[in-house]
């Protein structure tokens, strides 16, 4: 292989400065010193992972970019760079791969221009190759093995995507190289376990006070009665408070300084000092008994974004908190202090979350008279399908949960469903039908894969509830057949039956079902022993919390504190619609106060 042989005695940090022009001029070290360490890690590193955990719009992407375009020159290989999604890849390679590459004029010369002009998912080289992927078809791009790969934000990727990466590394594994660039993780994730098993370096700066070697924190945790020394600080809320209450952020700005967790000495807010702080900065690690083979680095915006703006930031998101949006606090601790987020830590939920019933999954249940549902999440590639039976059992309803799986085809539906004896109709011949697929996703192909199989369509809304035709009001709907291929060329009158249901009173009445014991104390609503991690995250993924409205009352909403994580809870709310249908949830259950 063809190799460069006068760079291959050049430092890294000493090709990128002589190499490398970005918009504001010359790679200049200085200027990015969070990045210095992590990159020689990069370079020297063969048969690792590097991770690099840090706040958003920042260096990371163009550590990534330099060490891809440094490999390529000096050391080339097959390699790839993922993003969330192609919409994603195109504005990277648009807006900095190919400005980047394009002003570095001893990799430009190696690159034909046809090759990377062309297409912008795609940059070549005699040398090697660098491939812009998306991570939403790893599992599609998997032809060509790869030695060096980064994963920019791989927090968001699908579910098995680090699998998948490991596959397209297998022959190079003595050699092989992942990078991951990201922000916060949440708590308990893939990657969070990572960095808890990794070497665990952190950015430390020299306290201007005492001179000792401190990472920066927001706030040191609070131990007992003591108040805890160190982290960010600012003014009492009476003095920067307004009239009306609301914030006077030049006030609040001019109060902020650092606290030393070491020696309380106060570390000023000027940028000026911010930015020199970094010049004698270090990573230090953590966790120097951890896995040398996952080298994790982690910074936050206390390294580079101005204090006062923090704060302020900080602040907002606790309004936002107070009015019952988790959102803006959940960006704050992934994106800014880039730490792992755990919503339990920052708020309570009134659902029990400890009731498995001391039985298995697919564990036969002798209870007389039971009614069985299957519910199912169609996602686009895959279907998340849970087993429920419910039981009146020495006078009290009870709940068990028999089976529940993330699955590729129908097939393995219609399996289980066969094996539990569920039944599976079409509309309109006679028989019943106790298997509902949630159609609020991709409407339309769930009509046709209902009329395939046989099941019925679940749809939630808004509504509190619906008048029935028999004057009753209920939390779903009447009935309503729809044309399964309605508005194409295929319809033929082939229809499905659809039932719309409030989403809301679906989760009041599971949250409610949750909470309810019989007289021995032990809960009516139990999932298997063995129903795994995933289902445990999942059914916790709502939460119900006060909000206040303009006028000062309090009323209760959902929110989702797991997003795009919550299929067997939709699963599981579906089965208190179930419930409703086969007249298991009484006005008993509904109201337990009139027991």
């Amino acid at each position: 292989m063809k190799v460069l042989n006068k760079y291959k005695t050049v430092e890294p940090i000493e090709w990128c400065k002589k190499n490398i022009l970005l918009d504001y001029g010359s790679f200049n070290p200085d200027n990015h010193p969070l990045i210095v360490e992590p990159f020689q890690s990069l370079v020297n590193a063969r048969g690792k992972t590097i991770g690099l955990i840090g706040s958003v719009q920042h260096i990371k992407t163009l550590l990534s970019q330099l060490w891809h375009l440094y490999a390529l020159q000096i050391e080339p290989g097959r390699a790839a760079m993922y993003d969330l999604t192609e919409a994603a890849l195109k504005e990277f390679s648009d807006d900095k791969f190919t400005p980047l590459i394009d002003s570095t004029e001893s990799v430009l010369g190696l690159i034909p221009k046809q090759a990377y002009r062309r297409t912008k998912f795609f940059t070549s080289s005699d040398f090697g190759a660098i491939r812009l992927l998306s991570a939403n078809v790893l599992a599609a791009r998997n032809s060509k093995t790869l030695e060096r790969i980064t994963c920019d934000e791989a927090w968001a990727y699908k579910d098995n995507w680090l699998d998948q990466i490991k596959d397209r590394m297998s022959s190079y594994s003595w050699s092989s190289q992942m990078f991951l660039p990201t922000s916060g993780q949440t708590k308990g994730s893939e990657l969070d376990e990572m960095w808890e098993r990794s070497t665990q370096k952190t950015w430390h700066i020299k306290c201007d006070c005492c001179g000792e070697l401190i990472p920066y924190i927001w706030r040191q945790p609070a131990s007992g009665d003591e108040v805890p020394v160190g982290g960010m600080r600012w003014a009492a809320k009476e003095d920067y408070l307004k009239k009306d209450g609301r914030i006077d952020f030049v006030l609040l700005a001019a109060s902020v300084y650092y606290e030393c967790q070491l020696c309380g000495g106060k570390l000023s807010s000027d940028i000026g000092k911010q930015k020199a702080r970094n010049l004698s900065g270090k990573y230090i690690s953590l966790n120097p008994d951890g896995d040398e083979n996952i080298d994790f680095f982690n910074y936050n915006a206390l390294a580079h974004i101005p204090w006062p703006k923090l704060v302020e930031q900080f602040k907002l998101s606790q309004i936002d908190r107070e009015r019952g949006n988790l959102d803006s606090l959940e960006n704050f601790i992934r994106k800014r202090l880039a730490e792992s987020w755990a919503v339990n830590d920052y708020m309570s939920a009134d659902v029990q979350t400890n009731a498995m019933g001391g039985y298995e999954l697919n564990e036969v249940w002798d209870a007389a008279g039971q009614f069985i549902f299957c519910t199912v999440d169609v996602q686009k590639d895959h279907y998340y399908y849970l087993i429920r039976s419910w039981a009146i059992v020495d006078g009290t309803l009870r709940s068990r949960l028999l089976d529940c799986r993330k699955v590729i085809t129908t097939a393995e539906i219609r399996e289980a469903c066969d094996k539990w004896k569920i039944p599976q109709h079409q509309l309109g011949s006679g028989g019943a039908c106790r298997v509902f697929l949630d159609g609020n996703y991709n409407t339309n192909q769930v009509h046709r894969i209902a009329l395939e199989n046989g099941w019925m369509v679940f749809r939630g809304d808004a509504s509190k509830d619906y008048m029935n035709q028999d004057g009753f009001r209920r939390i779903y709907s009447d009935l309503k057949p729809v044309d399964a291929y309605d508005g194409t060329a295929m319809s033929r009158g082939a229809r499905v039956g659809q039932f719309f249901f409030s989403k809301q009173s679906a989760k009041n009445r599971l949250s409610l079902m949750r909470s309810l014991k019989d007289h021995r104390g032990n809960p009516i609503w139990t999932y298997a022993d063995n129903a795994g991690q995933m289902y445990e995250r999942q059914i916790n993924a709502w939460v119900k919390i006060a909000k206040e409205r303009p006028d000062g009352s309090v009323y209760y909403d959902w929110i989702n504190r797991d997003k795009n994580n919550d299929h067997f809870y939709d699963c599981e709310a579906m089965q208190m619609v179930c419930a409703a249908m086969c007249k298991s949830l009484g006005t008993e259950i509904i109201n337990p106060a009139e027991d």
